[in-house]
């Protein structure tokens, strides 16, 4: 984490660091101005790292012009974007295959059942002229 805000040029002279409540911490950044607050985990040294890599977050993104919310947007839409399976499904589906439709009178045992329908219309002929 020093490597990181030392790459950002983030100094721990620069940082203005206070307690909220119990567990919370505030970060400020003098020279930017940028504020960050994380109070939700555990305890106080948790939180303080947990400030710390929010700080670092944000300073990097706003290196490229953006804030760290729009950054993590573009991040889950990226990692959205690789586990579409939609693009695998028509392999999927390749290994079934579909049998051609078949007219009603041309289904297989429809000749056979002709053959007895014309038998028993001969008969109905026989017994009733």
């Amino acid at each position: 984490m020093r490597d990181r805000l030392t790459a950002l040029a983030c100094k721990e002279p620069d940082i203005e660091e206070r307690f909220i409540g119990r567990t919370g911490v505030e970060l400020l950044h003098r020279r930017t101005g940028v504020r960050v607050r994380s109070s939700g985990r555990g305890g106080q040294s948790l939180n303080r790292f947990l400030a710390r890599r929010l700080l670092a977050d944000e300073l990097e993104a706003r290196l490229q012009n953006k804030t760290r919310h729009i950054l993590k947007a573009e991040k889950i839409r990226e990692q959205k974007n690789k586990n579409d399976h939609r693009s695998t499904l028509p392999e999927h589906y390749a290994q079934f295959t579909l049998r051609p439709l078949v007219a009603p009178d041309q289904q297989p045992g429809s000749r056979e059942l002709e053959k007895w329908l014309a038998k028993l219309k001969q008969i109905n002929e026989v017994e009733n002229p």
